[in-house]
């Protein structure tokens, strides 16, 4: 193995600081019903999460001829919710506008001298601005400026990019919510008329509502951002596949691959939902991780789920609503010189080969959440070997329905697929499953997350 990098203890400080900005705005974002509700949340929480002295979020009209102010964070918000002389511009009219038309973020070092810089409030003399987009459709924008020259970093951009991708799914849904609550205060009058014409109508809205992560694929964004790459993984891990098949754009299963402390890193997680909503828990879960990773060490998998948990449990406790989502997790920490494994699991277990064969060690029976009855995770020690493999899958394969008779894939016929194929390359390995999983599935529709790992350390 390569020596490990220096730690540099101020990206990471940085990097949390970023993601716990994002955490703490998706989950407020989970309670947002309106649009008013969602772009006061941007402005009022995670704009002002980080330091801006200014912010004003802009929506596309009903007409779709401007875009109109409609919340601020600073001097255009001297009171509760309200704008100072809001203004609107046209779709290529100004920085925001031209944002807006480009469909991409902008940093802007020195406003002084770009022609496009349109005084509003005060004078900015840099300005950072990214659009809202759905389905290819700019229906908004996120616009601020700061006093001082070249103020925003890089980074910023990243943060925003997210923050709007995540907006953009829950205006969308709060579109819809408002057109069926307008239906259904009419239905009376709407029945005598055109009864089945309604009817129609409010089930074409609710399956659009239903079905609607399917159409936003700016949200990738938001795990993009976070979650490692397959070249990041094949760098660190040569011998090892990804098989990660995501049931919609984005996911609720998520996995980490990282060298901490000397220390390899590898889980899998399969969080709550799937879709935006699971993609929002997944951002709390991993977070929590990282936090906990950065508590208790890397020595004890057990401990950083314990304490991961209490992270999670934090973060929906200031919820008006009862949250009881979390993740199921197997967490395995291997030492690359002895190859000792350290492993834990809340309803995912480990699976590893001994002498060619496949040898499972089971998780605890309890999620990572609010659970009932909260017992302590167990801590497992491995001595591996060198040339054995470990293996960490999610329940999206063995729950898919498929075959001749349209039932379960079955954690077995996974197992037996896995213990017959150990000794290939890890490529065909992949593929196998991969092939299997399609064959199985037919012209049926995917279930769920679909997330499997194979490593030889």
């Amino acid at each position: 193995m390569e020596p490990t990098a220096p730690f540099d203890i101020e990206y990471f400080q940085k990097k949390e600081h970023y993601l716990e900005v994002i955490n703490r705005f998706a989950t407020l974002l989970l309670n947002a019903k309106t649009t008013d509700d969602i772009v006061w949340t941007v402005a009022k929480n995670a704009i002002a999460q980080l330091g801006y002295v200014d912010c004003v979020i802009y929506l596309l009209d009903e007409k779709e001829e401007y875009f109109i102010q409609r919340a601020a964070h600073g001097p255009k918000n001297p009171v509760d919710l309200d704008i100072l002389n809001p203004i609107k511009i046209k779709l290529g009219e100004g920085i925001v506008g031209n944002v807006a038309l480009r469909q991409k973020g902008e940093i802007i070092s020195d406003t002084s001298i770009d022609p496009r810089y349109i005084f509003d409030n005060n004078m900015g003399l840099s300005e950072i601005s990214v659009p809202i987009i759905h389905n290819n459709k700019t229906i908004g924008v996120i616009d601020s400026e700061h006093p001082e020259r070249n103020f925003f970093p890089q980074d910023d951009l990243n943060t925003l990019t997210t923050i709007a991708s995540m907006a953009a799914s829950k205006l969308v849904e709060a579109s819809y919510n408002q057109k069926i609550r307008e239906y259904q205060t009419n239905l009376e009058q709407l029945v005598q008329i055109k009864t089945l014409e309604l009817n129609q109508t409010l089930e074409e809205l609710k399956f659009q509502k239903l079905e609607l992560t399917d159409s936003i694929s700016y949200a990738k964004r938001i795990q993009k951002a976070i979650f490692p790459n397959a070249q990041a993984i094949q760098q660190l891990l040569p011998d090892s596949f990804v098989l990660y098949k995501p049931k919609d754009i984005v996911a609720g299963d998520f996995y980490v691959c990282e060298k901490i402390e000397g220390k390899l890193i590898i889980a899998i997680a399969d969080c709550t939902g799937h879709g935006v909503p699971g993609a929002i828990i997944s951002i709390i879960c991993n977070n929590a991780i990282r936090r906990a990773i950065k508590k208790t060490g890397v020595l004890n998998a057990a401990k950083i789920l314990d304490k991961t948990r209490d992270y999670v449990i934090q973060t929906f406790a200031t919820s008006d609503e009862d949250i009881q989502d979390g993740m199921d997790i197997a967490l395995c920490i291997i030492d690359p010189i002895t190859y000792e494994l350290n492993y834990a699991g809340a309803n995912i277990s480990l699976h590893y080969t001994k002498q060619h064969k496949l040898v499972e060690v089971k998780s605890d029976k309890q999620p990572v959440g609010n659970y009932i009855n909260k017992l302590p995770f167990t801590n497992h020690t491995i001595q591996l070997h060198q040339g054995d493999s470990i293996y960490l899958f999610t329940d999206g394969l063995p729950d898919q329905f498929g075959g001749a008779d349209g039932k379960k894939f079955k954690y077995k016929q996974l197992r037996d697929l896995i213990s017959a194929s150990t000794q290939l390359p890890f490529q065909k390995q992949e593929s196998l499953i991969n092939n299997a999983f399609k064959l199985w599935k037919g012209n049926l529709p995917q279930v769920d997350d679909i997330c499997i790992i194979g490593v030889r350390p």
